[in-house]
């Protein structure tokens, strides 16, 4: 029998992010899962995948807790049982993109089950890898460090089948550290949350993804999930016209989104509209900073108008002006400080703003379109041993309506779009033309 990795804590904090993203199942805002999918050439070794990802909680130990509510503190506790655990099922299947979107709209146990799922779907002699992260103490970043850790954890048992990561119980999860490295000492510098509110520096929302009237039930929510992808080839030319014209992807991305957005909701002109988008807060920390997987993102948003019959490079063009002032400013560490704010109060607090938060949302219904960009996956290709990722993709969170969050991921220079959303509340047909109208855009701007 295998020894057992040693030195795992029994408990660990929970951070402030940890419990916002914790909060939000008892709201119906998100179902608070980033997931991947891996096509491979060929075939993996489902015993040893199976092994790899049990040992990923191991070196990675919040994956294998369980948060535990708590007034004063919350805190990730050890899950009990875990060798009973199956960490990475084998499923040979006829339809592998069938088999694919039937995981995707599958929810995460967050109760009973580990922090991570894995499952394998083979189709003749082909591979995809399908992964769950729970949001609750993971974000984009650490997503894709997980993936990197998988495959290298797979390929090291190839070579020692005995061998034990070292867990990484000292990497950074708290987002002190990130302002110690910009020399904010946040308890200072944080307004009182009386003063600011639970949402400042954000926008009030003024719009919202098309919501349809599901009536006074939700028994019959079902979950669909929209995807677009941008070719290799397509995606070059996109690069190209990006470096031409001084700007990056994101920025691309950003116009290309507004542009869907005013040609669906068609706001009046001149009124400025939002979209808040995703920012890694790991940029801040010194090179060689080692951190743990966890959640150090934060939000920042960028508002302009619609103008009428604008072409794409005209709205890049204001897109880039008002990002480059933002960039200026050290992007999502206001955000950041301000989340801080509700580790002074107790969980029940926390818990009712955030229900207060969603009932004004609902009220309203208003909620601002969201970005996720995950950006490139793996600069170089994520190879399980011999065993090629030839096709990576990742995917946002679903969110119920009003909410809509847009997600984007780049792997092997094919761009891939996303959106998970709820029926009927959320039309499928129209997330799913509202994604062809952001490739369109994107596309189109290259004369493609």
């Amino acid at each position: 029998m295998q020894k057992k990795v040693q030195n795992i804590p029994d408990t660990m904090p929970a951070t402030w992010q940890d419990c916002f993203n914790y909060s939000v199942r008892y709201v119906r805002f998100t179902n608070s899962t980033i997931q991947a999918v891996i096509h491979f050439r060929g075939k993996l070794d489902a015993v040893r995948l199976a092994w790899a990802v049990k040992l990923s909680v191991d070196a990675e130990p919040v994956l294998s807790f369980k948060f535990i509510e708590r007034d004063d503190r919350p805190f990730w506790q050890r899950l009990t049982g875990q060798d009973s655990i199956s960490w990475c099922g084998l499923e040979e299947v006829p339809d592998r993109e069938k088999a694919v979107k039937g995981f995707l709209l599958e929810e995460l146990d967050m109760d009973n089950d580990s922090q991570v799922f894995a499952r394998v779907f083979r189709c003749g002699e082909q591979d995809t890898l399908c992964i769950k992260l729970n949001h609750a103490c993971c974000d984009g970043g650490s997503a894709k460090a997980y993936l990197r850790l998988l495959a290298g954890l797979y390929t090291q048992l190839g070579r020692d089948p005995a061998f034990l990561p070292e867990p990484n119980v000292s990497g950074i999860r708290e987002q002190a550290p990130i302002f110690n490295a910009l020399g904010i000492k946040s308890s200072e510098s944080a307004p009182d949350p009386e003063t600011i509110g639970f949402a400042a520096p954000m926008p009030e929302p003024t719009w919202a993804f098309p919501r349809q009237q599901p009536g006074n039930s939700y028994q019959y929510e079902s979950a669909g999930i929209a995807i677009s992808r941008i070719s290799s080839l397509d995606f070059q030319s996109i690069s190209a016209y990006a470096r031409g014209h001084g700007v990056t992807i994101n920025d691309m991305l950003l116009t290309a989104f507004f542009r869907a957005l005013f040609g669906t909701l068609k706001p009046v002109s001149g009124i400025p509209k939002e979209i808040p988008f995703s920012v890694d807060l790991r940029r801040y920390l010194p090179e060689g900073t080692r951190t743990a997987i966890s959640n150090l993102s934060a939000l920042e948003c960028i508002s302009i108008s619609r103008i009428n019959d604008e072409p794409f490079s005209d709205t890049l063009e204001r897109v880039k002006s008002i990002m480059t002032g933002i960039k200026s400013q050290h992007p999502g560490v206001r955000s950041a400080i301000s989340c801080e704010l509700p580790v002074r109060t107790r969980f029940a607090d926390v818990l009712e703003m955030i229900k207060q938060m969603m009932k004004k949302i609902l009220k309203d219904g208003k909620c601002s379109p969201m970005l996720t960009n995950f950006g490139i996956i793996s600069l170089s290709p994520l190879l399980f041993e011999e065993t090629v990722a030839e096709d990576v993709y990742m995917v946002a969170p679903f969110f119920y309506a009003p909410a809509f969050l847009l997600g984007a991921s780049t792997y092997n220079g094919v761009f891939t779009l996303t959106a998970g959303y709820y029926e009927p509340a959320t039309g499928g047909k129209d997330v799913a033309r509202l994604l062809e109208m952001v490739a369109d855009e994107l596309i189109s701007c290259c004369g493609l």
